[in-house]
Order: C-alpha cells, then sequence, then structure tokens
C-alpha cells in the first residue's frame, strides 16, 4: 500500500510534464509562421525600393540554415518514433517551403497586405474620388500607381483601381466594349507578355497587378532611375 501510494506521485509529476513539452515544441511553428510572415511582408516591401527584398533574401540564408538544422532532429525523432515531437519539428521547415512549393500562398499574403495598406492610405484616394462629379466616378476608371518590381526580364506593376462597374476583376471576353474604350487606350491590361489579375479590397477599390516578361518589358516599359515605368 505504502509503495503504491508513494509511487503516485512521482508517476504523476512525470505525466504533467508532457504538456509543458508539448507546449514548448509547439512554439517551433508558431516561430516559423511569423518569420514566413515576416518574410513575405519584406517582400511586398520591394514595391518601394529594392532594400527589403535584399533584407529578405539575407535573412532567407539563415532562416533556411536553421530550418535545415530543426528537420534533421525531426528526422531523428521520427526515427526514435517520438511522434508528437517529429510532427512539430518537420512541421517547421515545411511552413517556411510551403511559399515556395505553392506560389499562390505568397500572393494571398500579399492580397492581405493589400488589404491592410489601404486601410491605412484609404483618405488619400477617397479625396481624390470625392472630388470627382457622380457622373465621373460612374464613367471613369481611375488608376493610382502602387509600385514596380524587376528582376531580369520579369517585372510586376501594381496598381491601385478604382471602378463603380466592377470590370477591372472581369476576364478581359466578360468586359464591355463601352469599358474596353475607355480604359485600354491609356492602360494596357490585356498583353501577350504579361498576366493581369485583380483583387477586390473595399468598396470600388481593386489591386491590381500585371506580371510580365520578355519583349512586353524591353519595349513597351522604360527603366528612369533604376525602376520600371510603365507607359501612359
Amino acid at each position: 500500500m505504502t509503495s503504491v501510494i508513494g509511487d503516485q506521485p512521482s508517476s504523476d509529476a512525470s505525466n504533467s510534464a508532457y504538456p509543458s513539452d508539448d507546449r514548448f515544441l509547439w512554439g517551433f511553428p508558431l516561430f516559423a509562421l511569423c518569420t514566413e510572415i515576416f518574410l513575405a511582408g519584406l517582400t511586398y516591401l520591394e514595391r518601394f525600393g529594392d532594400g527589403p527584398v535584399l533584407s529578405a533574401f539575407l535573412l532567407l540564408i539563415p532562416v533556411a540554415l536553421v530550418m535545415l538544422v530543426i528537420a534533421v532532429f525531426g528526422i531523428v525523432a521520427l526515427v526514435r518514433a517520438k511522434f508528437r515531437c517529429a510532427a512539430a519539428l518537420l512541421l517547421t521547415p515545411l511552413i517556411i517551403a510551403l511559399p515556395f512549393l505553392f506560389p499562390a500562398i505568397l500572393q494571398y499574403e500579399h492580397v492581405a497586405f493589400d488589404l491592410m495598406r489601404f486601410h491605412f492610405t484609404k483618405g488619400r484616394y477617397t479625396e481624390v474620388i470625392d472630388k470627382l462629379s457622380p457622373a465621373e466616378r460612374a464613367s471613369k476608371v481611375v488608376f493610382f500607381k502602387w509600385g514596380a518590381t524587376g528582376f531580369l526580364d520579369a517585372a510586376s506593376y501594381y496598381s491601385l483601381v478604382y471602378d463603380e462597374s466592377g470590370e477591372i476583376a472581369l476576364p478581359d471576353e466578360e468586359r464591355s466594349q463601352a469599358w474596353k474604350d475607355r480604359v485600354y487606350p491609356e492602360h494596357r491590361l490585356v498583353d501577350e507578355y504579361c498576366v493581369t489579375s485583380a483583387d477586390h479590397l473595399s468598396g470600388y477599390f481593386y489591386s491590381l497587378v500585371q506580371h510580365c516578361s520578355g519583349d512586353r518589358i524591353t519595349t513597351h516599359w522604360t527603366v528612369k532611375g533604376g525602376r520600371f515605368v510603365a507607359p501612359r
């Protein structure tokens, strides 16, 4: 009787240690998620200059090395049948790798940053729109430059668009001819060298991105001050 009662606290103490260990282990994936969001934020800031993307690249090297070490420990834990530990450790580098394996994830992250950016700067754009008459707002599609990025023979151009018709978010074949006549003479949204997409932000505002490559850059776009400049 004495030995059974005496052993019980030690057993409870050993069992109570596992939850705290688990909480510590699952901190690794949480750290990876925060790191991924931070790196995505740096790549988003590339639209304002080249410094952030360089910082993201430099940070990615030590992060990759740390993730490699964590992956090795995860494999060791898996071999030793410590499955909870292995799951937490192996999930950590996977979170960092996912945007590289599935680029659409990074696109969704950038849309989230677009929403935050628009939320904090909405006033400057609504001020411009409010100066237009109701008839002008209904008939015009207003473009605001939102930055550009480029590397070698590829470049991306970003715009904030005010469009009460909402046709900016439609495929080209679904847009009305009247809308095309208003927009296409000044803004080349359809091009064999570019892929254009738009996401709804709020009200009649949309974020627009054009990913271009090859001759679209060398023949239709100019470079000023080291940055790509879109034609009017």
